[in-house]
């Protein structure tokens, strides 16, 4: 009788354990930022991501999606995915308990506040099955002036 309960025991913790490795990805959103070099002429996406599980997670897929109608005309676009060199959506994944970090840059040309920028742009990470698995806005702006002549 007991074997039998330590056997039923045994199962349901197997069970147990094995659904319950939810993926549980965070943003640094302290991290997280929107870099406009106005030297340059450069505006980059910069997410850091991190793994609060033990085990690594992916494929993962990152996109921004741009609110501000000035940024989106800058850079022609208002979705851009994670890329790689060739522009096919670049799959990543991050090993367990440890941060990944996101980027994206594009030339503009346009007059861009850093004010008008807070919270336009949100980052969103899908599994390969296309499900979102985590949102969040870019609150961090960070200007690096052209030098004056």
């Amino acid at each position: 009788m007991i074997l039998k309960k330590m056997m039923v025991l045994s199962i349901l913790v197997l069970f147990v354990s094995a659904c319950g490795g939810e993926t549980k990805i965070s943003p640094n959103t302290e991290e997280s930022k929107i870099i406009i070099d106005e030297e340059r002429s450069l505006v980059t996406f910069y997410a850091l991501l991190e793994n609060e599980n033990r085990s690594s997670i992916g494929p993962l897929f990152a996109k921004f999606i741009i609110y501000d109608e000035t940024l989106q005309d800058a850079i022609g676009d208002n979705v851009i995915d994670f890329t790689n060199e060739e522009g096919e959506k670049q799959p990543f994944a991050i090993d367990g308990k440890s941060a990944y970090f996101i980027s994206e840059s594009f030339v503009y040309n346009a007059e861009l506040d850093n004010e008008e920028l807070v919270n336009q742009v949100e980052v969103v990470i899908s599994n390969e099955n296309e499900m979102e698995l985590l949102q969040f806005l870019i609150s961090n702006i960070e200007k690096i002036e052209a030098p004056s002549s």
